[in-house]
């Protein structure tokens, strides 16, 4: 914005501020000229016209001229301040030097031509109004100090010489009182001009200001969405502001004096519950003279639907009336995002089903309502292997599907979500069935069946990336009162149900029973035992030995773990495995054994080697590979005298494989174990860097019967498949020397089971190899942690 400066100067202004105060100082001496110039001319006039002297035809001619001039000065000067009609500036300044000119002269010649024949009195009247007729004569130039110069210069000389034709005494002494006097007028026309040139300067400054508030304004108007309304105490619409009409979408003039209420309606705020409402609480505040403050209404404005939020407040008025005054704003777009976030805080985005907080929210209702209610989780049984071998994007598809599926079984009282992962949770009340044969027996059956129908919906299998993919999933349920008598708590129940679906062997469907809570607190209970046992170094290792089924000599140790409960005593790794992987301390644990196992490997006949069981827990670990290394490094075992055995059920990942292969890269051998139990096809077992096949104890303990059984021959078949591969084979379990006889005449290498010997101490594994026939082996040991 331009800043006037407040010096008199106006070398400093830019051209358009000078032109604009040029203009503004011509606005002001075309208000005030014709005015003081008229009634000067009037009085002067009359003074000539009246007086005694014969002046001849001066008497007649002066008025006239005066007269005339007068008039057309003074009809210039109110057309350009009154109708507007303006000449440039140029033209302006140049009729305003004329008429000063003008008079000026006019002026002079009166003191000129009749000072020499007036009598001293006349002359006192003629000298006074010539002096009052020079200080009228400033006001109008005084904003130009180049015309009041003039302006005196030319009246002051006309009575000088007036003063001139006095006797010489007098002459001098009325010179210099006129002297005097025009000085003093100079002097205080010169302050006044400035005073008055600030004022002027301080308008402009201020014009420009509210120049630009109001573009400010105006901008913001534009692209605000507020508007204000008032109505009388009668709620009666007073004053209509264009905004407001603009959003009501009607001409102004037919809002004007409608009630708001009235108006509101008209615009289809009563069209829902909601709306009707808010015109209610209106009326409500209306009446009982309170103010409110973000009433949301929707309203219809050209079609188009809207929403409005309205405040208001009373406003006093003349005597005891009140009128309203407030604000209304258009929050359309506002009200969109916050019902859209309103709806991502409750759907999950992946699927489209209920979240978690949402579908508790809605439990929590029903239950709240008294009903008896079933609550089931329902977890993918494959869902991370899917993940693993397909990508996530293919997950996220598959969650997706299963979405799909289960939105299509679900019956209008049920409800479904996705509480996160790949676990989804349905829930009914008992309106699903029919009262009159609700009881114990029928509702356990038909909830059974209810869930059931939930399973089956997967048995199509799932289309995904060009493939058909079966997807199996496991379901716990319970419900309230029964087994719980919370929210919280039946979640509980129907996780631990789930779990023990899981248990069960999957694809499986498990109710809550009192004994899962027992199961529970003991696993809670397990965990904390397990946490003090490695802090207490309450892990212990045994070995049991693997000999040769064809010389008899010891040719590895497996290594077996081993827990000294303080207070349950010895502890098989059954009880507590499971545990120790679903918490993470498997990886700790194992990796005690690990250095355990190979420390002890150490003190033995560099021949034997010794093997560790590694859960695919471990496996999939950070780092595995390296901390094997660096405690083979640490320990300084040989990495050919470590072997690593998996079990079979579990490696069915690529990233098991990786592993398994940077295991087999540094010289470990690598052993499935329990062979025969789990999902391996020969395919599979080609794809893994393995060195051994430990056949499963299930296979060997039916031998002691008739040979010829199908055991029998599952045990040929699976020898003959390792030889074919490359791949030793130890029998495990072998108790008898019938099992020992029948598994050596298969084929297999190597035995192990209590006839060859029960798991030992590493401090008794010296003497058992010194009385082993032949002494100590040269063939090798191996260890585990089962």
């Amino acid at each position: 914005m331009r800043r006037l400066g407040r010096r008199g100067s106006d070398d400093h202004l830019s051209d358009y501020d000078r032109h604009r105060l040029l203009n503004r100082r011509l606005e002001f001496t075309s208000r005030v000229l014709p005015w003081a110039f008229l009634i000067a001319a009037i009085a002067l006039s009359t003074i000539v016209v009246l007086l005694p002297a014969d002046t001849g035809m001066f008497r007649w001619v002066w008025p006239s001229v005066v007269a005339v001039s007068s008039i057309a000065f003074s009809l210039y000067w109110l057309g350009r301040s009154r109708l507007g009609v303006s000449e440039s500036q140029t033209t302006e300044l140049v009729v305003l030097t004329t008429q000063v000119v003008v008079w000026g002269v006019l002026l002079a010649c009166l003191a000129l031509v009749l000072f020499p024949i007036l009598d001293p009195g006349n002359e006192l009247v003629l000298t006074s109004t010539l002096m009052g007729g020079i200080a009228v004569g400033v006001f109008p130039t005084l904003m130009f100090r180049g015309f009041t110069l003039i302006w005196i210069g030319l009246v002051g000389l006309g009575l000088a010489g007036g003063f001139w034709t006095e006797p010489e005494p007098s002459r001098y002494v009325l010179i210099g009182v006129l002297v005097i006097f025009v000085g003093s007028l100079y002097s205080g026309t010169l302050l006044l001009a400035n005073l008055f040139e600030r004022r002027l300067r301080a308008e402009l400054v201020a014009e420009d200001e509210r120049d630009l508030v109001e573009l400010l304004l105006n901008d913001l108007e534009d692209g605000a969405q507020d508007w204000l309304w008032e109505t009388d105490s009668r709620g009666i619409a007073s004053t209509v502001s264009y905004r407001f009409a603009e959003q009501v979408g009607l001409p102004a003039a037919q809002i004007r004096g409608r009630t708001m209420h009235e108006i509101l309606i008209g615009i289809g705020a009563s069209r829902t519950d909601a709306g009707r409402k808010s015109l209610d609480l209106l009326t409500a505040n209306f009446q009982a003279g309170t103010a409110f403050r973000d009433l949301t209404m929707q309203v219809v404005v050209r079609g188009d639907t809207r929403w409005w939020s309205m405040s208001g407040h009373p406003a006093s008025g003349d005597g005891a009336d009140y009128g309203w005054r407030g604000v209304g704003s258009d929050i359309t777009h506002s009200y969109h995002q916050r019902q859209n976030i309103l709806r991502l805080a409750e759907v999950d985005s992946l699927t489209g089903l209920r979240n978690r907080y949402s579908f508790n929210s809605q439990l929590s209702s029903r239950l709240r309502d008294g009903r008896r209610v079933w609550l089931a989780i329902l977890d993918l049984d494959n869902f991370k292997s899917i993940n693993d071998r397909l990508g996530h994007h293919v997950g996220d598809d598959v969650l997706r599907d299963v979405a799909s599926r289960l939105h299509s079984v679900l019956r209008s009282n049920e409800i479904c979500g996705r509480l996160g992962g790949d676990e989804f949770a349905i829930a009914f009340d008992d309106s699903a069935f029919d009262d009159s044969a609700f009881d114990d027996i029928a509702s356990a059956d038909e909830v059974e069946e209810r869930f059931q129908t939930i399973l089956d919906s997967f048995e199509r299998p799932f289309s995904l990336v060009g493939n058909q993919i079966r997807i199996r999933a496991s379901l716990g349920y319970g419900s309230m009162p029964d087994d719980a008598d919370s929210l919280e708590d039946l979640v509980i129940v129907a996780d631990l149900a789930l779990y023990h679906a899981k248990e069960s062997g999957r694809n499986q469907i498990r109710a809550f029973d009192a004994t899962l809570r027992d199961r529970a607190t003991g696993r809670a209970r397990a965990l904390l035992d397990l946490r003090r046992a490695l802090i207490d170094e309450e892990f212990e290792l045994v070995y049991q030995p693997q000999v040769s089924a064809a010389t008899g000599v010891v040719v590895g140790f497996e290594a077996l773990l081993r827990w000294n409960h303080p207070t349950s005593g010895l502890v098989s790794p059954g009880d507590f495995i499971s545990v120790a992987e679903e918490t993470g301390l498997i990886v700790p644990i194992g990796a005690g054994v690990l250095r355990a196992a190979c420390t002890a490997a150490t003190t033995w006949p560099e021949d034997i080697r010794v093997a560790v069981n590694v859960s695919q827990v471990q496996l999939r670990s950070s780092r595995y590979v390296e901390s094997v290394r660096q405690t083979l490094n640490e320990v300084n075992l040989h990495p050919s005298r470590l072997e690593i055995e998996v079990t079979e059920s579990l490696v069915i990942d690529d990233a098991d494989r990786d592993v398994l292969v940077q295991l087999s890269a540094l010289g470990i051998a690598i052993a499935m174990d329990d062979f025969g139990t789990g999902f391996s096809s020969v395919a599979s077992l080609a794809r893994l860097p393995l060195d051994r096949l430990k056949i499963d104890r299930a296979f060997v303990a039916p031998l002691d019967a008739d040979p010829s059984n199908s055991r029998f021959a599952v045990l040929r078949a699976v020898i003959a498949i390792a030889k074919s591969l490359g791949l030793d084979t130890v029998a495990e379990g072998v108790e008898t020397e019938r099992q020992r006889a029948i598994v050596t005449e298969c084929g297999c290498d190597v035995i192990q089971g209590y006839l060859e010997g029960m798991p030992i101490r590493a401090a008794e594994i010296p003497d058992y190899l010194n009385e082993r026939p032949g002494g100590p082996s040269r063939l090798g040991v191996a260890a585990t942690t089962e």
